[in-house]
């Protein structure tokens, strides 16, 4: 018998050509385990409306300035391009039609569901839930007031204390003790800053009048996005509040940033509720120093107070003066040597935080020092208000009352001075906080009544399983603020922790964690998912 000379090639051990049932089993197994993660890992969501804007958004438009480069999201809701809506540039002052936007999905996001082995939600954590009020609808905010906790929303920020163990709202509940304010950890903070100045989108022809928010001084040149000192001394840099001020606008709610503070049209239909001045801000720039011995001094100036950063090439410093006190000198709070020093000729990122009751100085995205001033809801607001005391604070008429007017809060000032040689300053930027509205909508199912959280006699009163959360766009998100009576099947299957304008723990459905397909971008040829934007949710 003739043998074949050719090696004969084995199979591998273990190896067996796959037939078309194990292909169905491992498709079955494959779906069934995607239908078990849906059902109790991960869950997707298309985020609806701009109640979370900018950290969120539903379907909307997205602007680009040819002037400053910029780019922006618009509320579907304010542009119509039968009637020719024109567009203002926040940066700029030009404007442009609306006709030439499409409009964009809103994100698309994952949820991680809370089962009875997840941790509980934490403050200011972004969570999906069930509308209480009608609970056949899911609602995305973010999370503020934990069980166990009474809520106050004092000039735009958050305050806390545990529940008493006789809770009454009355006129004097914010003077009891136990207040403090809830701050946010600097990776929340940082997410969430929205910006109001930014020196990188000025027009490519240099600033126009009504777009540049400093006042004139002839110790500065502006080359592009960069300011020039060329002389010895000291020369300073004052935001001029008539030109532009500082408030809680949002380009997302308004075609026309530039409109009346308090008044004006904010959609096609409807009205938006005036803006707020906002103290809670950072300012940012590159300094460039000629010398070791140059020094950039940042201060604001709000709620009758003083606070000042000062950053050499050998020292860090933060000090503050009440301006209530007259007489009263400088208090150093904080004096530090950064780990990184200024270096001359190198632009070393400077950012001063003033936030939630807290300054932060970081150089070169490093924290060099934090102070936290703890005033009580009193203090507060008697340097936030000139004048105030609580037991005027009865509500007026529609649920209105003396913390509603915008006018009466203090409005911040900024001035940044550089001393010592020539000196420059990359890329200035002013961004804001969230600031949470005291003010009364007229849709509101609380009519008649202050927001909840948002006056002594309606101060919130969180019980075990119920949580407090708001929307990001303050002015435009019903949240717990306005909530009325929850739902009967809420309160008949949920008694325990069914009540007005709180979220029940068992409609948490989870923690929103990601991002994961932005809006799809139809401006050209071919739909392009907008991928840059896929990012954390914080």
């Amino acid at each position: 018998m003739p043998i074949d000379p050719r090696p004969i090639q084995a199979e591998p051990k273990g190896f067996t050509k796959p037939t078309v049932p194990d292909t169905l089993i491992s498709v079955v197994i494959a779906f069934s385990l995607a239908f078990i993660g849906r059902a109790y890992v991960l869950e997707p969501f298309v985020i609806p409306t701009g109640s979370m804007a900018p950290t969120l958004l539903g379907a909307h438009f997205r602007a680009t300035s040819a002037e400053s480069g910029a780019q922006w999201p618009i509320d579907r809701q304010l542009t119509d391009s039968k009637h020719g809506a024109l567009i203002r540039d926040p940066y700029t002052t030009s404007e442009f039609e609306a006709g030439a936007m499409r409009q964009r999905a809103g994100d698309r996001i994952l949820v991680l569901k809370r089962t009875p082995l997840s941790r509980p939600m934490r403050r200011y954590e972004v969570a999906v839930f069930r509308n209480p009020v009608d609970p056949g609808e899911n609602l995305i905010k973010r999370i503020i007031g934990m069980p166990g906790e009474q809520i106050a929303l004092v000039d735009g920020d958050v305050f806390v204390r545990p529940v008493p163990q006789n809770p009454t709202n009355s006129l004097t509940a914010w003077e009891e003790p136990g207040w403090s304010i809830a701050r946010k950890p600097e990776r929340e903070q940082r997410a969430i800053w929205l910006p109001i100045f930014d020196a990188a989108h000025l027009p490519r022809t240099g600033p126009v009048p009504g777009a540049w928010p400093f006042k004139p001084s002839e110790d500065w040149t502006l080359d592009g996005t960069v300011l020039r000192k060329n002389t010895e001394g000291s020369a300073s840099l004052i935001w001029d509040n008539t030109v532009w001020d500082i408030r809680d606008r949002l380009a997302y709610n308004d075609i026309d940033l530039y409109r009346d503070p308090r008044f004006g049209p904010g959609r096609a239909k409807g009205w938006l509720p005036p803006n707020y001045p906002v103290s809670d801000l950072a300012i940012s720039t590159g300094f460039e120093p000629t010398s070791e011995s140059d020094a950039i001094t940042i201060e604001l100036t709000t709620r009758q107070t003083v606070f000042q950063a000062r950053v050499s090439g050998a020292n860090v410093t933060l000090k503050s003066r009440d301006l209530l006190m007259p007489e009263s000198d400088w208090t150093e709070l904080a004096s530090e040597k950064p780990a990184t020093p200024i270096k001359p000729g190198k632009a070393s990122l400077v950012e001063f935080w003033h936030a939630d009751q807290s300054l932060w100085l970081f150089v070169n995205d490093r924290l060099v020092s934090r102070v936290n001033y703890d005033w009580s809801i009193p203090e507060r607001l008697r340097h936030s208000i000139k004048g105030v005391k609580l037991d005027t604070l009865l509500p007026l008429s529609r649920g209105m009352n003396l913390l509603s007017s915008t006018e009466q809060y203090t409005k911040p000032e900024i001035r940044i001075e550089v001393t010592g040689g020539p000196a420059k300053l990359h890329r200035v930027r002013v961004d804001r906080d969230l600031y949470y509205h005291p003010y009364q909508t007229t849709d509101s199912m609380r009519a008649g009544e202050p927001p909840l959280g948002t006056h002594p006699l309606s101060t919130a009163t969180l019980g075990k399983g119920q949580y407090f959360a708001l929307g990001d766009n303050s002015p435009r998100s019903a949240d717990s603020r306005v909530w009325g009576e929850p739902h009967p099947l809420v309160q008949q299957n949920f008694p325990a922790t069914a009540a007005q304008g709180v979220v029940p723990e068992e409609l948490i459905i989870g923690r929103a964690f990601v991002v994961y397909f932005p809006s799809i971008s139809k401006e050209g040829p071919v739909p392009v998912p907008d991928l840059g934007r896929i990012r954390p949710i914080r």
